[in-house]
């Protein structure tokens, strides 16, 4: 395969055919890995939105609750002395105006861009539904509390 000392003659075909032969399948490799790094980043971002889109789903629900409960606690003290305990009557523009109250200062705890969506007061029961915009996906809550007298 060599002529003269140093000097290499051209190279036959089967060696033509043998070069390059240990790099067969890098390709395959290649993809593969981009294939599995690819998919598991995706994994990552899914579970990632997912995951903050529960929380703030909890969020909200606990948020609207919780204004519901402090606009139930609103209530006119004077039918209490009254006597009329069988229905509590709530105190309706101090019941929304603290709901509201409560639900912004808890979407500045949760540290969530939030909005009250309405506040419902029919009898003795205030209804809250909040909402929180997120990137992930809007979400809603909706709580109620009914005030109550006691013994």
């Amino acid at each position: 395969m060599s002529g003269r000392r140093g000097h290499a003659t051209p190279a036959s075909a089967d060696e033509e055919s043998r070069r390059g032969r240990g790099e067969r399948g890098t390709a395959l490799v290649t993809a593969l890995v981009l294939l599995f790094a690819f998919t598991a980043g995706g994994v990552v971002w899914l579970s990632r939105d997912v995951n903050r889109r529960v929380s703030n789903r909890s969020a909200a629900q606990s948020i609207a609750f919780q204004a519901a409960r402090t606009g139930a606690q609103q209530v006119e003290v004077g039918s209490l002395r009254e006597g009329r305990t069988e229905i509590v009557v709530i105190d309706e523009p101090a019941a929304r105006l603290r709901a509201a109250d409560v639900a912004r200062r808890l979407f500045d705890e949760y540290e969530v861009d939030g909005s009250v969506v309405s506040i419902v007061v029919v009898s003795d029961t205030v209804t809250v539904e909040v909402r929180i915009a997120d990137a992930a996906g809007d979400v809603t809550g909706v709580g109620s509390a009914r005030a109550e007298s006691g013994p």
